[in-house]
């Protein structure tokens, strides 16, 4: 949470834990911090079980098996997972 707006973190509880804005002013922010990992934890198992068939990995983005040749041996075919967007995960 250490890169998020105050404000932001309010919207976050209002939203996910249902606290209004004085609640969550109010409340202890470790117990706060543990109730919203439990809450992502839960939608991350829920989004799981919805889409088991699906192509998403454990950060929940959306990729395709594909079949480049080898660097090392060009004969050789070798399985890459092409991701459809990589958003934050690559840094510049």
């Amino acid at each position: 949470m250490a890169g998020l707006s105050q404000a932001r973190f309010l919207v976050n509880c209002h939203e996910a834990l249902g606290l209004t804005f004085e609640q969550a002013l109010e409340s202890s922010m470790s117990l706060i911090e543990s109730m919203l990992q439990e809450y992502i934890y839960i939608q991350r198992e829920k989004n799981k079980a919805l889409h088991k068939n699906d192509n998403i990995d454990e950060n929940g983005r959306k990729f395709e098996w594909v079949e480049l040749p080898s660097f090392d041996n060009p004969g050789e075919m070798i399985k890459y997972k092409k991701y459809e967007d990589i958003g934050d995960a690559f840094k510049a």
